[in-house]
């Protein structure tokens, strides 16, 4: 058995060598070339600013496959007057500026389009030549273009910011930064003319305004004009001061300021019709007690109001007292 076995192991060698030298797995169909379509646009705009149609939307990164997609041949703009259908041969073609995935935006002539409801659309064309699937649609009724606001002016006024214009509307938009930020939209209005009440002392602020129509119809935005409020506004000047004597003091009361920079009121007095004299300042309540007085002698106060920046009010209505 033993003479056998040794007779039969240079067979098995073969054998093994056979096998290993030839793989035994089976090999599949090849599988077709990608067609590299892209896919279809979801999130396209359109809407008229100024002289042009603007649009924005994103190119996706991904094929039809699901394979990345890093560049494309052209991106094509569809533009064609309602109910018509954005490959029809009346539709006009534009190329869009871009070929790489992601944000793109462009512009056309509006010019072309007035008095029109048109439809937009776009797709773009895959390093193949195979197109995407024609966009979300936008439709838009092109109007003559609204004139772009000018001579903006800001004004430091005691309410904050007061803004004017000129422009024909129909309303506007208006846009406001801090220092060095992006602006972003503050308010609408339908009048030339605007009152931000909500500003700070000291910081820098710019304004631009844009006319508008409808949410997709607007001008272009105008000039960018800057200021820096500053309080240089005095308190409302103390009401209702009233003068009561005996014969140790002269009593004073008036209304309450309810400014929230208030900071003190001022007492002035003048005796027998002499000049008026400071005899207490910046007191925090709308009261004071005048004990250096005489008996006979005629007193006439008023009082004025100061500010935490020191901007000092009108004096108010004179109250006389004889003790």
């Amino acid at each position: 058995m033993i003479a056998s076995s040794a007779r039969e192991f240079p067979l098995v060698l073969c054998l093994l060598s056979a096998c290993l030298g030839v793989s035994c797995g089976y090999v599949g169909d090849p599988l077709p070339p990608a067609l590299d379509i892209p896919t279809r646009v979801t999130d396209f705009r359109a809407w008229e600013s100024g002289d042009n149609i603007e649009v924005e939307f994103t190119l996706p990164a991904m094929t039809t496959e699901g394979l990345p997609l890093k560049t494309v041949q052209s991106v094509e703009l569809s533009v064609v007057e309602s109910p018509g259908q954005v490959s029809a041969p009346s539709a006009k073609h534009y190329q869009i500026s871009g070929t790489a995935p992601g944000p793109l935006s462009d512009r056309i002539r509006a010019r072309d389009w007035i008095g029109k409801r048109v439809v937009l659309a776009v797709r773009a064309t895959g390093p193949r030549g195979k197109s995407s699937e024609w966009s979300n649609l936008s439709t838009l009724t092109v109007i003559p273009p609204l004139a772009k606001p000018a001579t903006l002016k800001p004004d430091n006024v005691a309410e904050g910011v007061a803004l004017a214009w000129t422009g024909s509307g129909p309303r506007y938009r208006v846009f406001r930064a801090e220092a060095d930020a992006a602006p972003s939209v503050l308010a609408q209005t339908d009048a030339p003319t605007y009152m931000d009440a909500t500003t700070t002392y000291g910081v820098r602020y710019r304004y631009l305004v844009q006319a508008i129509a409808e949410p997709n119809q607007w001008s272009e935005v105008s000039d960018a004009v800057e200021i820096t409020p500053t309080d240089k506004f005095p308190p409302a000047v103390p009401a209702g001061l009233t003068a009561l004597a005996s014969a140790q003091s002269i009593e004073l009361s008036w209304g309450r300021n309810t400014e929230s920079d208030f900071r003190g009121y001022n007492v002035f007095r003048s005796v027998d019709g002499g000049a008026p004299e400071k005899i207490s300042s910046l007191l925090d309540v709308p009261a004071f007690s005048d004990k250096a007085i005489q008996a006979g002698r005629k007193y006439k106060y008023t009082v004025s109001a100061v500010d935490a920046t020191g901007n000092e009010s009108g004096q108010s209505i004179a109250a006389e007292a004889t003790p």
